[in-house]
């Protein structure tokens, strides 16, 4: 049970709005007249590692939050702490906005309603979730994580055998097309998820009780998320004309194959963005003191009211600027964890 926990809990922070959509794959994997998926085996390697790598050294060190993982890291350097600090913080930030924007414009076109009803919405079942702190995280991600692997796989895999493709996709090149930097968008996609992924795995070092645990849960986790990168990659290509402008390029693949299954792809997409917003903003609650129910309910309310103006900013705007920068200034933060990571095996 404690590989599964830890392999959903890791995916629902990576499988979100952006993925479950298909527009984070677009802009980092998906490219015209390009068919290369080097990226996508680079991607599943790095996640597999970094979530080795942190895994094991909370273990090691007792460490269950966020400070006390860059503490470890740079014990006697308060500056790059504070630095790292305000980085994950604004990254998990940025995350849990994107989250609500995203979820406040599906929730919107369901129910007919303003974006900000549908952003408040979502805001309000996460605090709900926080009351029960870490077991909430994990009960929400073990229920919802697999419904949502198993219903993109399925509307990926369906798509390619019905052949809804657009004729611009040319088979022959399958094997080709290494004429764009897929090695370093490889790199910034996975950097972007690692900023915050301590904040996330970091408290589950209490429940691991060995080193295998720790090795497969993060083997199986990054396998399937290259399958799943693999899968979105392949039938957004076999559609980018179509697909490229679209906000939720996933969700009209499901509505060009019937329109049921749009909508089951709809409540998919809410199931992943739920699951992202909670650990993005369990991720920010770390940063406090929150031993009680109350606590937590208060630094819930005041960190989603201050998420939720900024979530009326268009979620394809968001995922295309802000997660670029936000990889690219992660790719430090995973030099770092690996240099540590070193440096521990060396002692």
């Amino acid at each position: 049970m404690d590989h599964l926990k830890i392999v959903f809990i890791y995916m629902g922070l990576i499988i979100g709005a952006g993925f479950a959509s298909g527009r984070e794959i677009c802009e980092y994997f998906n490219f015209c007249s390009n068919s290369d998926y080097t990226g996508i085996i680079i991607a599943s390697l790095l996640f597999s590692f970094v979530c080795y790598i942190i895994l094991k050294k909370s273990a090691d060190h007792n460490i269950y939050n966020i400070s006390d993982y860059i503490k470890n890291t740079f014990p006697n350097l308060k500056i790059i702490q504070k630095f790292f600090m305000c980085l994950i913080f604004a990254d998990l930030a940025a995350g849990l906005i994107v989250m609500l924007s995203s979820g406040g414009e599906i929730l919107s076109e369901i129910l007919n309603s303003p974006k900000a009803a549908g952003s408040l919405m979502l805001a309000v079942l996460c605090i709900i979730v926080f009351i029960f702190d870490i077991k909430g995280i994990a009960t929400v991600n073990i229920i919802l994580v697999p419904i949502i692997i198993i219903t993109i796989t399925v509307v990926c895999i369906f798509s390619i055998l019905s052949k809804i493709y657009s004729p611009a996709f040319n088979p022959v090149n399958f094997l080709t097309g290494f004429d764009r930097n897929m090695i370093f968008l490889s790199i910034c996609y996975v950097s972007y998820n690692t900023l915050t992924a301590a904040a996330v795995l970091s408290p589950l070092a209490k429940t691991i009780k060995s080193r295998k645990t720790i090795l497969t849960a993060s083997a199986a986790a990054g396998v399937i998320t290259g399958l799943l990168i693999f899968l979105v990659w392949l039938s957004i290509s076999l559609n980018f004309k179509t697909l490229w402008y679209e906000s939720f390029p996933m969700k009209k693949l499901a509505g060009m194959i019937n329109s049921n299954i749009e909508n089951i792809y709809s409540v998919c997409l809410l199931f992943s963005i739920f699951t992202t917003a909670v650990s993005e903003g369990y991720g920010l609650l770390s940063y406090f003191k929150h031993d009680t129910v109350l606590k937590r309910a208060v630094l819930s309310i005041i960190i989603f009211g201050c998420a939720l103006p900024l979530s009326e900013i268009g979620f394809s705007y968001l995922v295309k600027n802000l997660y670029f920068v936000m990889g690219t200034l992660g790719m430090i933060w995973m030099i770092v964890i690996l240099a540590d990571h070193i440096k521990d095996n060396k002692n």
